[in-house]
């Protein structure tokens, strides 16, 4: 019995020594496995800087697209489609503008978009393909930005600036008598106070709403489908100047001709009446030799 009752207290012993190492190892690895976790959730812990290069940013985007004319209606409605596939609380379409000149191939349109900042970047790389493969091409691109955390956190320290002001002014109120002098400049200043505060918050929801949403404008030109007569091409240019010049001589000889045509015609009436009375007093010559 002795010797069975010092093995079952040297097992137990060796079971008490083991389990704290063990714990601790399972402990390591709860950690380890939770520091794995954090690692693969990481990038979605600030979605700010992990969809843009420049957090508290507020970016605007303006394109001009150039293709044949004809063409311009099924772009335009193609990026308002691909708008409208994405949802409105991804991207809504503020505007659109279609025109048609005196040449139905002058054709100018707009399209206005306010995006979510994070597909931003990316639909006006689509937008700009679309275009590719519409037999037109990218004129221009403009991409500028305004820093509005930055306006937001300096209106927020003006603000709060302005609140301890404001509270040391109630302070003094409320231990002044009720007639002293200095409660009127007192007053007139915290009224001041209270209305730059609604002025701020006003300016700090216009920027918060410019970093919620990013505008998107698309402009489309006609330009010609025949290379070398782009708008802007030496090819084009001579072809206006020609046409200009074609129609410039065209209108001053329908001016001319209105001018002149009623005295041509008054001169063929005089001609055609002098002739007549000629040959009339030439046969009545005629008549008289004949009878003398």
């Amino acid at each position: 019995m002795s010797m069975r009752y010092r093995m079952i207290v040297v097992t137990a012993l060796i079971l008490v020594g083991c389990s704290p190492k063990s714990e601790s190892g399972s402990q390591r690895t709860r950690n380890a496995t939770a520091e794995m976790a954090y690692d693969v959730e990481a990038p979605a812990s600030g979605p700010g800087i992990a969809v843009t290069a420049a957090p508290g940013v507020a970016f605007n985007y303006d394109y001009l697209f150039r293709l044949p004319g004809q063409g311009i209606a099924r772009a335009q409605e193609s990026h308002a489609q691909a708008c409208e596939k994405l949802g409105i609380a991804r991207c809504r379409i503020t505007g659109m503008h279609y025109a048609v000149g005196e040449d139905p191939a002058d054709v100018t349109a707009t399209l206005d978009l306010k995006l979510d900042p994070t597909i931003a970047r990316k639909f006006g790389t689509e937008g700009i393909d679309a275009i590719v493969k519409a037999g037109g091409k990218l004129g221009g691109a403009d991409i500028t930005g305004s820093d509005a955390g930055g306006a937001i956190k300096a209106i927020d320290r003006r603000v709060a600036v302005g609140r301890g002001e404001l509270e040391e002014i109630e302070q003094k109120l409320a231990k002044l008598p009720p007639k002293a002098p200095e409660r009127f400049a007192l007053i007139q200043r915290a009224a001041e106070l209270r209305q730059q505060f609604a002025e701020a918050t006003s300016s700090r929801s216009q920027q918060v709403d410019s970093l919620a949403t990013t505008p998107m404008s698309f402009r489309y030109t006609a330009s010609s489908a025949i290379p070398g007569f782009d708008s802007g091409a030496p090819l084009y240019t001579g072809y206006l100047i020609g046409k200009q010049s074609l129609l410039f001589a065209l209108t001053v000889l329908i001016v001319v001709i209105g001018v002149g045509a009623p005295w041509m015609a008054f001169a063929l009436l005089f001609g055609w009446l002098y002739r007549i009375s000629g040959l009339r007093a030439l046969r009545r010559r005629w008549k008289d030799a004949a009878q003398a």
